[in-house]
């Protein structure tokens, strides 16, 4: 039998908070165009992206001192194009810490990123040259991306939730809410000793039944060493080094014929032969623990961030729906229809700027 993992506290607790979300009503920002604006600053993203998959060497490494009134020293450089010190310290600082010393362990991934941006830095130079930015499709992206730029900004600092919300009470009840996504569902802690035999081999399922049956009253003798004879016999390759240990699992991720047997099982108690599709399991339950939910210190936080942007969105909405009631809004419906006409006609273009793979 294959080990199966215990179940993943970090998906329940996403699944409430996402319950919170919904029970309070949360609406999306109104943001412009995800994919324009993913355009503007998909330059940024790809440099992030690649420092962050290099995850990992230099943020210990020593610095030298800037020379007063130049730049910061060249880390690297190409031809005329550079990167320094402070660029690589920014990308650094914008890293984890367990990825920054990685990073240390890794010099091939950050010089593999070094050549890469600078690779980016003099192509923007060529383009540059050629007056490349002065293309007025790329002048309207430019205006674009600002302006969504500025609005999100804008639009956080007037929409921000109190420093003091949301209180412990508000929480609590966010707690209550999301309890159903927080249960954590009993947990078995078990061994075993496999023995295979398929189904359909009759002689491999009867020797593997008599040698179960001979263990079963090794392990059940009184001061038998279940890990030992696990270790010796069991051909479970992920678990017979751990004496066959496969951890606190819940009902659901062991096969449908242990989990009535584990069930019935007290603490210490080691079964009869169960026979599977892939042979016989020895089975000794070493520990349980009854389902309980998620303690609310440990979710606290994470409770408190989900409200807090609910909060926020909500507030930002009401903001501009108040922006559209302090005056009339007027739709002249004959330009509308013309702009649609007027585009229907046109010959399909291509992208202002590319995206970003």
């Amino acid at each position: 039998m294959t080990k199966t993992l215990s179940s993943s506290h970090r998906l329940r607790l996403t699944a409430a908070v996402l319950l919170i979300a919904g029970l309070a009503g949360a609406v999306a920002l109104m943001r412009g165009n995800d994919a324009q604006s993913s355009e503007a600053q998909s330059s940024e993203a790809v440099r992030a992206k690649a420092l962050a998959s290099a995850a990992p060497a230099a943020a210990a490494a020593p610095v030298p001192a800037a020379v007063p009134g130049n730049r910061p020293p060249a880390i690297a450089t190409l031809g005329a194009v550079q990167v320094d010190r402070d660029e690589l310290q920014r990308q650094l600082q914008s890293m984890p810490p367990q990825a920054r010393e990685q990073l240390k362990e890794n010099r091939a991934e950050l010089d593999q990123w070094l050549r890469a941006r600078l690779a980016e830095k003099a192509l923007v130079e060529q383009a540059r040259a050629q007056g490349w930015q002065d293309k007025p499709e790329l002048k309207r992206a430019f205006q674009a991306a600002q302006e969504r730029i500025v609005l999100q900004s804008y639009l956080e600092s007037v929409s921000r939730a109190p420093d003091d919300y949301p209180a412990r009470a508000d929480l609590q009840a966010a707690y209550e809410r999301a309890k159903p996504q927080l249960a954590v569902p009993a947990q078995y802690r078990v061994s075993q000793i496999f023995l295979p035999a398929a189904l359909g081999d009759a002689d491999a399922v009867a020797a593997a039944r008599k040698q179960a049956q001979d263990l079963v009253k090794r392990a059940q003798a009184p001061k038998a060493d279940f890990a030992a004879l696990a270790q010796n016999f069991s051909r479970d390759d992920s678990t017979r080094a751990q004496g066959g240990d496969i951890g606190f699992v819940p009902l659901a991720q062991l096969t449908p014929e242990m989990r009535p047997v584990i069930e019935q099982m007290k603490e210490g108690e080691v079964s009869a032969p169960v026979q599977s599709a892939a042979g016989f399991h020895i089975l000794k339950l070493s520990a349980f623990r009854a389902a309980s939910f998620t303690p609310f210190d440990q979710v606290k936080e994470e409770l408190r961030a989900a409200l807090r942007s609910q909060r926020q969105e909500l507030a930002a909405r009401a903001y501009l729906e108040g922006l559209l009631n302090a005056g009339t809004v007027s739709i002249d419906g004959a330009a509308l229809n013309a702009a649609f006409e007027q585009t229907a006609a046109a010959p399909a273009a291509g992208p202002a700027v590319a995206r970003a793979q």
